[in-house]
């Protein structure tokens, strides 16, 4: 990184100021400027204008947190407000506190970045930003534990595809309630499209600032996370929790890979990769550098990895960057095939070309090391897209569309479209004799879990992990769109459901009728994931059940289901 990358990050980031420590040159403030930044003024009458769309905090570590805000009614030119971070919820004794700058170039977004001896593991702290002399609402997050203690519970909440048109979001709200660590978003947190009538409703009707349908510009995208992190119960979920967060493909456009806009045929602008970056590092809160001098590609890494003591390890992946396109068709002629033939697709010696790859080399080399070298009793994959084969055999796929048909894929946008690398993964983690490995899947706008295979054709082979994906917050599911790319493949999502099981054995579960979110509580014992959902998102109003309570047992790939009767 070059010293003006190196500059603009910390000008962003947040600069920290402690008792009887000399200002920072940076800050170019008086003493008593700096006093003025952490005075609460007056009430907070201008709370919600000066701060529309709350706080947020990601990134937690051991002694460290990503706080972030954004203001919205800002005075021309440079901002600089006040963080605090204190242990009791009326910041009587303040743990640490400091200045964070942004202005125009970074939407007006603050950050603060905090890596503190003043922070202990394990622990939860209170923060709040202060700007012209009002606080902020307060917000929440934990530290991780330290990395060598031996821990005896970790319990979070992962969730993925908010569509903001498509419903309400009354999963974030009962979310907020739950007794958690932390959430983990596994990716489609905007959506680019706001007028595609084929899976979005248009319950909350969205302009964007170009009048496109797609967003087209770095100002689109930045509307489309304004719009969404102003949304009352989301507030409230990232006040209370702290996030961890990879994206998917909605953040730039739909079924992306690489710098490619499937969906986007009208736009293919160089830089609207990194329009969609930009504003992603902007609004998500996140310490992950962004360097825009250099190519989409080289400007930014996502995948990390999070330790909770002996206890779990945390590997999060990007299936997006990196990725070749879609298989079964030449480059030149990707963009009609997706557009028109993207689900129910037959096989094709071109989807089992050994270099064909979704996680990169570099990224998949560093997958396996995490994995591998671990010394945690359980790893946990954070993936987007799903791992388990899914298709339609062709007895059932012949019954559907009235002629002769081969096996279908249901998606070659999932590992389904890699099988040499995603085979790669799993014979490596067997024949290193890797214990405890789940992993957690987002984007399919379903509630399923699973066993991994190597083959998944072979009945008789042991599977090496269990999956779990948990169901969109208020994105379409298979009950509502119900439709095919092709039109022609329109089964009722019971004759659905039961076909998809019938014809992937290795699927224990399958639910695409529902809305809501999976807690998962991680103990020395076992891995206990809860399916919870709500009653509907047409409406503000909503009631949550539990559709499902799966365990896995420590040292067996077993799913046992533990739902009550």
């Amino acid at each position: 990184m070059d010293r003006r990358t190196f500059l603009k990050n910390s000008f962003f980031m947040g600069i920290l100021i402690f008792p009887g420590e000399k200002l920072p040159q940076e800050l170019k403030i008086s003493e008593a400027q700096v006093k003025d930044l952490f005075t609460v003024k007056s009430t907070n009458t201008a709370r919600s204008s000066i701060f529309p769309q709350s706080v947020a905090s990601g990134e937690p570590q051991m002694q460290g947190i990503t706080l972030w805000t954004r203001i919205g009614s800002p005075q021309p030119g440079l901002i600089q407000a006040g963080f605090q971070i204190s242990r009791d919820i009326d910041f009587q004794a303040i743990a640490l506190q400091g200045v964070s700058q942004t202005d125009a170039s970074q939407d007006y977004t603050l950050k603060a970045v905090v890596n503190s001896p003043h922070l202990q593991p394990s622990t939860t702290y209170y923060y709040r930003f202060i700007y012209q002399g009002t606080a902020s609402r307060t917000g929440r997050f934990q530290t991780l534990p330290a990395v060598n203690s031996e821990v005896k519970q970790v319990r979070f909440a992962y969730i993925s595809c908010q569509d903001y048109t498509n419903g309400y979001y009354n999963a974030h709200r009962f979310l907020a309630e739950e007794e958690i660590d932390f959430v983990v978003f596994l990716g489609d947190y905007i959506y680019e499209s706001v007028g595609d009538k084929s899976f979005q409703r248009g319950i909350r009707p969205l302009q964007l600032p170009s009048n496109q349908q797609v967003a087209a510009t770095l100002e689109d995208y930045r509307f489309l996370y304004q719009t969404y992190n102003s949304d009352p119960n989301l507030q409230k979920l990232r006040e209370r929790f702290a996030f961890i967060n990879i994206w998917d493909d909605h953040e730039f456009a739909g079924d992306c890979f690489g710098t490619n806009t499937p969906d986007q045929v009208p736009f293919h602008k160089s830089n609207l990769r990194q329009w969609a970056t930009q504003a992603w590092i902007e609004h998500i809160p996140t310490s992950i550098i962004f360097q825009p001098e250099q190519g989409p590609l080289a400007a930014v890494q996502i995948y990390r990895s999070f330790k909770f003591g002996n206890l779990l390890e945390l590997v999060m992946t990007d299936e997006r960057l990196y990725r070749d396109g879609p298989p079964c068709d030449k480059l030149e002629e990707q963009q009609q095939y997706l557009q028109q033939n993207r689900y129910m697709i037959p096989d094709c010696p071109e989807r089992n070309y050994p270099h064909r790859t979704m996680l990169g080399t570099t990224q998949r080399q560093w997958f396996l090391d995490k994995v591998l070298n671990s010394a945690a009793t359980w790893k946990i994959w954070g993936n987007e897209v799903m791992t388990m084969q899914l298709k339609y055999l062709s007895t059932f796929a012949t019954e559907l569309l009235g002629e002769s048909t081969p096996d279908l894929f249901v998606s070659f946008d999932q590992w389904d479209g890699y099988p040499v690398e995603r085979a790669l993964l799993f014979r490596t983690l067997k024949e290193a004799g890797v214990k405890n490995f789940v992993t957690i899947t987002g984007d399919f706008h379903t509630f399923a879990t699973g066993y991994q295979k190597i083959n998944f054709d072979d009945p008789h082979e042991q599977p090496i992990g269990v999956e779990l994906l948990v169901g969109s917050m208020a994105s379409s599911n298979f009950a509502e769109t119900n439709h095919s790319s092709s039109q022609r493949l329109k089964p009722v999502i019971e004759v659905m459901t039961q076909m998809l099981t019938a014809s992937n054995p290795h699927i224990q579960y399958f639910n695409s009728t529902t809305h809501g979110y999976n807690v998962v509580e991680v103990t020395p014992e076992a891995l206990t994931c809860t399916l919870k959902a709500v009653s509907d998102i047409t409406t503000s109003r909503a009631t949550l059940s539990t559709l499902k309570v799966f365990r896995v047992p420590l040292d067996q790939v077993l799913i046992e289901d533990l739902t009550p009767a």
